[in-house]
């Protein structure tokens, strides 16, 4: 019997099709069950009422392309060079002197209330949200929601945060439905996640409200108290720059982002590095492709407390030479 090549590509359309038709009602399927289970969740074990759970999650759209953000962010996928190209731009300093000059007494006030010296505090807003010009355009509902679904390395951790905002919003008499921010679900000029906006989110200026979205004085204030909380040394050193790398010195490099050796150990092995702290302070040579050939640099526990805003060593890097150029200008 002849089969004409006709016959048998409809057949394979119509075997394509049945089957896309099949994975999208299992994956359907999937997605009403895991909302049953998040529904009541939020209602059994965390007292939220039904019916307000309910029309949020009638609301709440999956954003496939956030799964590929999350897998792709660019301090896994860009060199060092590359990274910090992105922030270290004429603009984006002139941005930040602008906006240091606009709220010296405000920086003034954290730096003296946390000890989180200003040029910290202008790195990171300035490597976050571009002093408050980009915080995102996802809705974090549908972020969270997403990343529940469709990560599963992270799924716990992203289920958390998605019933933190729920508290969050409760607290804060926010709009669940439609705040926006990152494809991982920050928030506002600081990008805070849920968590971190209702541990270390403070009233910086006395108005009974916390609001990361609008008000410098909330924004400024618990950047600074987030880093104090996190363990942030007044008056201590953050980096120093290293020079006349041996190559016997390579295995002290790491990726590693809390310190592993002390300034002593270091100074013996050969590192030649200037710092006030006392030689029995931790100290961590940083890995960096591009850089080690010629010089390197060594952080110290408060480089490290930087880390955890974003857990990675060029992150960390670029807040502090942003925050450095910005304020030697304002200086």
């Amino acid at each position: 019997m002849i089969i004409k090549n006709s016959s048998i590509q409809f057949f394979l359309k119509t075997l394509t099709l049945s089957t896309l038709l099949l994975i999208s009602s299992v994956s359907a399927n999937k997605n009403e069950e895991l909302n049953q289970k998040l529904i009541t969740e939020l209602v059994k074990e965390h007292g939220f009422d039904e019916q307000y759970v309910v029309s949020i999650f009638d609301q709440i759209n999956y954003l496939p392309q956030l799964i590929e953000n999350i897998s792709k962010p660019a301090e896994k996928t860009k060199t060092w060079a590359e990274y910090r190209n992105i922030f270290m731009t004429p603009k984006r300093i002139a941005a930040g002197v602008i906006f240091a000059n606009q709220h010296q007494e405000l920086l003034t006030r954290a730096e003296n209330k946390t000890g989180v010296p200003k040029e910290i505090l202008l790195g990171i807003l300035g490597v976050e949200t571009y002093f408050g010009r980009i915080q995102g355009s996802y809705k974090v509902i549908d972020s969270l929601y997403t990343l529940v679904a469709g990560y599963p390395p992270r799924s716990d951790f992203f289920k958390k945060q998605l019933i933190q905002l729920f508290y969050l919003c409760r607290e804060q008499n926010l709009p669940i439905e439609s705040i926006k921010g990152s494809y991982a679900g920050a928030m506002g000029a600081p990008q805070f996640i849920a968590s971190s906006y209702r541990n270390f989110a403070i009233d910086g200026n006395s108005d009974g409200k916390i609001d990361l979205f609008n008000s410098w004085d909330d924004v400024v204030m618990s950047v600074g108290n987030y880093l104090e909380k996190n363990g942030w040394q007044s008056n201590e050193d953050i980096l120093s720059e290293s020079t006349a790398i041996e190559s016997e010195l390579s295995s002290y490099f790491s990726k590693t982002i809390k310190p592993k050796y002390t300034i002593q150990e270091l100074k013996h092995a050969g590192f030649k590095l200037t710092t006030s702290l006392p030689n029995i302070s931790a100290a961590q040579p940083i890995y960096l492709e591009e850089l080690n050939k010629e010089k390197s640099f060594i952080g110290f526990h408060n480089f490290y407390v930087i880390t955890t805003y974003n857990r990675n060593v060029m992150y960390a890097l670029a807040v502090y030479q942003l925050g450095e150029s910005i304020q030697s200008i304002v200086e």
